[in-house]
């Protein structure tokens, strides 16, 4: 779960409502399966402005802090192997359990935006609701440590048992990281896989040169040894050695050649790593000195950078106004 203040807001419904015209960052995203990605719940406005309509209703006797937190944010999935199993139909059926229990849970007029994403590694759904409890904004209280445990193991129950998963284990410190912490995090170990792929063709760079190197000494020493021991009278003129030196000739020259190929297609792949790895490099010490340095900056350039029009894409599923529609 991640708590959003005013100014996270924008960023995140661009990233949830995203069309296949949305600069994709994030590595996991396929845009040629984004136009997939559908609603089930869908407001007839933006995060902010359902937000602050609801904010009106509360008739609060102090003004919101400019720090509060105005929306918490759920992912709900599982591994690859649920999903494997399930049609499309049943993943739908799947994540309206789920969207039902958080609007069962915290009202459905509290929920901002329910998406379903089916264009990264597995589906999962974006569940984005404004943190009201006893008509105040009391994120800190409704979502603590004790009242998360709890959320699990009653989603467990109501959603995971229907569908035979497993809880999450209790007590677990794991944590999901954020975008931009992801995708630091995916470069790096892009970028360390990528020294470990270059180390490999090295290597491969270097055996190859011995191979070729063995071969080339292997020849000349065999033609060298025959025309000694013709020189010397120890073997004469035969025709019979003529089939046999071809043949060992041909065979070492074959070896050569394929040792010539070998060196030449691994130092292609060792460029093309380093290459990768120099890039991947750079732009993770760039995400992670805009991210320590600049952080309002960085949240200003993705804002600005992943601004489309939204394609609407009608489903089964997808809300309309407050409601559901089936």
């Amino acid at each position: 779960m991640e708590k959003y203040h005013k100014t996270d807001i924008a960023p995140v419904e661009q990233e949830n409502e995203r069309d296949e015209n949305y600069p994709a960052n994030n590595p996991q995203i396929d845009c040629a399966r984004t136009r997939n990605n559908y609603n089930v719940i869908k407001r007839q406005c933006s995060y902010t402005q359902h937000i602050n309509k609801r904010i009106a209703e509360l008739d609060l006797p102090t003004k919101v802090r400019k720090d509060a937190v105005l929306m918490c944010s759920f992912v709900v999935g599982s591994d690859r192997e649920f999903f494997k199993s399930l049609s499309a139909r049943e993943q739908e059926k799947f994540f309206a359990d789920c969207t039902r229990f958080f609007t069962d849970r915290y009202g459905e007029e509290n929920i901002i935006s329910a998406v379903v994403h089916v264009d990264e590694t597995t589906p999962h759904l974006h569940l984005n609701l404004i943190p009201i409890e006893e008509g105040r904004l009391c994120a800190k209280q409704l979502f603590d440590r004790k009242a998360l445990q709890t959320l699990q193991t009653d989603f467990h129950s109501v959603v995971g048992k229907k569908w035979n998963l497993q809880r999450g284990k209790e007590g677990s410190t794991a944590k999901h990281l954020d975008t931009i912490s992801y995708k630091v995090k995916k470069m790096k170990d892009e970028a360390v896989a990528a020294v470990l792929q270059a180390s490999e063709a090295k290597k491969r760079k270097e055996a190859a040169e011995q191979s070729q190197a063995h071969a080339e000494q292997v020849t000349y020493e065999l033609e060298e040894n025959v025309a000694q021991e013709y020189n010397s009278g120890k073997r004469k003129p035969n025709k019979k050695d003529v089939p046999a030196l071809a043949a060992d000739n041909a065979r070492l020259r074959q070896e050569l050649e394929y040792s010539i190929k070998d060196q030449h297609d691994v130092f292609q792949l060792y460029q093309k790593t380093e290459r990768e790895r120099l890039s991947l490099q750079e732009d993770a010490k760039t995400l992670r000195e805009l991210r320590e340095q600049a952080p309002d900056k960085l949240r200003e350039a993705l804002a600005t950078a992943e601004q489309r029009k939204a394609v609407k894409r009608s489903t089964p599923f997808k809300g309309s106004g407050t409601g559901w529609s089936k």
